[in-house]
């Protein structure tokens, strides 16, 4: 098994979630670092220009910069790309990274509660988040293993990499509750990793559910591609409930409501001021059980 002995807690990869910024910047003033021997604790501001200008990127955004092949390609170079090129000199390369796991903290304006994602289904990252799970209230696992091989993340530059993403939080603000959350989970998640280098990890159960992505829906538009509705107000805050063929969506300008077609699903990110750049309403995803033995999907 390989040891974890150095951890990143990278704050700022969007430059305004200023949870992570702040408790980056408080640990860092407070040497909350040294606290966690023999862990070797990193702090990362990951885009302080971002950051500087409460923006959540100034050109791209940060955390889709991180492919293999756009770390490899020279004609990546607006400001943040090159920036994500610095950064995993700094940290990786990644594929053979210097450090050992990264814990990538966010905030979300949905109601995604203490959401930790995971980018890799296996021993180390299913453990860690049945751990978090019983030991923090309000924890949903989501999972982004299923959309790509070699992910986007700044998280994925080490072999071991979460993303902690708490809300709902406005964009550009900080709440002591979301802070404290966040906080919280980041002391567990370094206390998951020493107590799994020395093998010492409580009876964690035999299985994880796991809210597994697949889909987008996007906001309806007029014909000029502007967006001409919006998430139904029975969908707000509703994030992780289910909808089905003939749910009501979107409720457009006029009044009238506009129907879910698809198949059952799960419903998170609902109404992401983030996404609306791209004009996503909400992300799709759907249950997975995994067994903590074979890691396998049961059923």
């Amino acid at each position: 098994m390989a040891m974890i002995e150095t951890i990143v807690i990278a704050g700022g990869t969007h430059g305004n979630e200023l949870t992570g910024v702040n408790l980056v910047r408080h640990w860092r003033d407070n040497h909350y670092a040294v606290n966690h021997q023999p862990l070797t604790i990193e702090l990362l501001q990951a885009n302080p220009a971002a950051i500087n200008a409460n923006k959540r990127y100034l050109e791209k955004d940060l955390n889709r910069c991180f492919k293999l092949s756009e770390l490899a390609d020279p004609k990546a170079n607006n400001q943040e790309q090159q920036l994500a090129k610095q950064i995993n000199q700094q940290l990786g390369p990644k594929g053979d990274a210097r450090v050992d796991f990264i814990i990538d903290l966010h905030t979300s304006t949905a109601n995604m509660q203490t959401n930790i994602v995971l980018i890799k289904m296996d021993d180390f990252h299913l453990k860690l988040a049945a751990y978090l799970k019983q030991q923090l209230a309000n924890v949903v696992i989501t999972s982004e293993s299923r959309l790509m091989d070699d992910h986007h993340f700044l998280c994925s530059i080490a072999d071991k990499g979460i993303v902690v993403e708490v809300g709902p939080i406005p964009q550009g603000a900080i709440e002591y509750d979301a802070y404290q959350k966040t906080e919280s989970a980041v002391k567990k998640a370094i206390e998951f990793a020493d107590r799994y280098n020395r093998q010492q990890l409580p009876d964690l159960g035999e299985s994880l559910e796991v809210m597994s992505y697949f889909s987008k829906v996007y906001f309806p538009t007029t014909q000029n591609d502007e967006i001409n509705a919006a998430v139904h107000p029975d969908l707000i805050h509703q994030d992780y409930s289910q909808i089905t063929t003939g749910t009501p969506i979107f409720k457009s300008f006029d009044g009238e409501d506009i129907y879910y077609q698809g198949e059952n699903a799960h419903i998170a990110f609902v109404n992401e001021a983030a996404y609306y750049d791209q004009k996503i309403a909400l992300c799709l995803c759907n249950p997975i059980r995994y067994c903590l033995t074979s890691l396998k999907p049961l059923g």
